[in-house]
């Protein structure tokens, strides 16, 4: 984690509203990642015989995604992004092959107890200091806000930039990964991990160090408040009951134990309450039914514009508001004026509310016809420009307000902090991607950012920028084909069957059936949090590390 100061070209400039990007979490973790994969192929290259080398059927849908990631980069509209990655992300065409390298070089070498667990011990206590870190943060005791770590993740000639950081703050832990969703996807996977190992240690000094790690990593995922991370968590533990059952038997006490514990933890953190968690999965209301129980007040419901006479009318759960054009200014049709306060002044003429439900919202509509709408923090600008209404949009660029192709989830777009609108707008560009992605990172330039009045309605921002889907299937079908993404789930649904018929009726007597199940839990784990989260470089790399150790396991044991 360190500051970096970034040029981008045109295409990624437009959208992100800079030619230049300060980025702290992203670059550095890929520039790291793509030399550390470079020397270690190179190694693996040099060094390791044609004999010695596994031969597996998983190398086949790994060649396909490589081969449409390279595909995706020599056919893109957007090169600069696919080489380079969008910013804040960074996950460009050499990141993800990348991956692939992790994989493939973990599924040959890491095959032994010493270098498994060598990579593993890595692991854990590396995200035990993440923990630490992380848990620090949540209670507003984070070393990044004070000046020495501040100072910390500044490079010598931009300390200026220092006092312009901002944090997400307390009781939320994102710890060096952004995001707390992504910290949700990391903390879910170690948390596997390191359950499993409780739950079959057979010595008293490993059931205190996994029961320890066990407890620390669920702070660190409830602290991330990641709800998709949590609910694949709840997952995980229910698969893992099901085959330990026999297991189970015997060690029911430490299963108690560790439930009262995880209740225990997720009172005193308090991070989230268990109907935030589950009431958007097993009670999803309509956005129509969220309004009515004043669980949502939508500020703006439509927007709708009459251009022969000039009219436009904008839909509230509370009220409508109808305004006609006239002499360039847009003029208040209300039919109570009593309770309609009035400012006039050199800018134009402002609208109050007297009545309490509509008093938060507030117009100002100028000599240039141009209405703004306020409700709070948020806001809209109405522009009429060339016989046409426009919306302000993203980094104020004027977009026309035309209905955009969507698919799916009509009166739920609101669930999942907006993420079925995301996917409703996300699923007819797949049409376009069957074959060939649009290449690396390059999500958001394709996503319908014009959507001014589905921003307005579901995030309440038509300047926001959606750059990612919030899906990793998605994410992979638009950015590099919805065939690399049928081969990715062959590699993974391959993987996840042949674990489950190993380890469901095996006794887990060696280390190997142990680490095994532990491996494919996680791996379990993240592929569920894939359906609410992205990809991204803070976590993915482990993901495919586990991945590739949890193959050559299974392999081991078939031979």
């Amino acid at each position: 984690m360190h500051l970096k100061l970034i040029i981008f070209d045109s295409s990624a400039a437009k959208l992100w509203g800079s030619f230049i990007y300060l980025d702290f979490y992203s670059y550095y973790k890929m520039i790291f990642l793509l030399t550390i994969s470079a020397l270690i192929l190179v190694i693996f290259l040099l060094y390791l015989r044609t004999e010695d080398l596994l031969i597996t059927k998983y190398y086949f849908p790994m060649i396909i995604y490589a081969i449409f990631i390279l595909l995706a980069a020599v056919f893109t509209e957007y090169s600069e992004i696919v080489i380079k990655g969008f910013p804040d992300r960074f996950e460009n065409s050499y990141v993800l092959l990348a991956y692939l390298v992790l994989t493939v070089v973990s599924l040959n070498l890491v095959a032994e107890k010493e270098s498994v667990f060598f990579l593993l011990k890595g692991l854990l206590v590396a995200s035990a200091l993440l923990s630490i870190q992380g848990i620090f943060q949540f209670y507003n005791l984070d070393l990044l806000t004070t000046s020495f770590g501040k100072h910390l993740v500044t490079p010598s000639g931009l300390e200026f930039f220092t006092n312009q950081l901002s944090f997400i703050g307390k009781k939320v832990i994102y710890s060096t990964l952004y995001n707390p969703n992504y910290v949700g996807s990391y903390a879910v996977m170690v948390l596997a991990l390191a359950l499993t190992f409780f739950m079959l240690a057979k010595r008293k000094r490993e059931l205190w160090v996994w029961g320890f790690l066990t407890l620390l990593y669920y702070s660190f995922l409830v602290g991330s408040r990641s709800r998709a991370g949590f609910l694949s968590f709840l997952a995980v533990m229910v698969l893992l009951i099901i085959i330990l059952g026999r297991q189970l038997k015997k060690n029911y006490c430490r299963l108690i134990v560790i439930l009262f514990l995880f209740c225990l933890i997720f009172a005193i953190m308090g991070a989230r309450s268990v109907d935030s968690i589950f009431s958007d999965i097993l009670f999803p209301l309509s956005e129509s039914e969220l309004a009515k129980e004043a669980l949502i007040l939508p500020p703006i419901t439509q927007v709708d514009f009459n251009s022969k006479k000039h009219i436009l009318t904008l839909f509230t759960t509370e009220a409508k508001f109808k305004f006609i054009l006239q002499d360039s200014q847009f003029k208040l049709l209300q039919p109570d004026s009593a309770l309609t306060i009035v400012k006039r002044n050199s800018s134009g003429v402002e609208y109050d509310f007297l009545q309490f439900n509509l008093s938060k919202h507030q117009f100002l509509a100028n000599y240039k016809s141009t209405l703004k709408w306020n409700y709070g923090s948020k806001k809209a600008v109405f522009v009429y420009q060339d016989s046409k209404l426009y919306l302000k949009g993203i980094q104020g660029h004027l977009f026309p307000l035309t209905k955009v192709e969507h698919w799916g989830f009509s009166g739920y777009e609101r669930l999942g902090s907006s993420r079925l609108y995301i996917w409703s707008r996300t699923i007819p560009l797949l049409k376009k991607t069957f074959f060939i992605g649009h290449g690396a990172d390059s999500f958001a330039m394709y996503f319908p950012q014009q959507d001014v009045v589905g921003k307005l309605k579901y995030f309440n921002d038509p300047a926001i920028l959606v750059d990612k889907p919030h899906n990793l299937y998605l994410q992979i079908a638009i950015n590099t084909g919805v065939l690399s993404l049928l081969a990715l789930l062959v590699l993974w649904l391959s993987y996840l069957a042949q674990s489950i018929n190993l380890y469901f009726k095996a006794s887990f007597n060696c280390w190997e059936q142990k680490t095994g199940l532990a491996v494919m839990l996680a791996i379990a784990a993240y592929l569920m949090a894939g359906f609410f989260n992205d990809s991204v470089v803070s976590a993915a790399p482990i993901f495919w590390i586990l991945l590739g150790i949890g193959i050559r396991i299974n392999l081991k044991q078939l031979d």
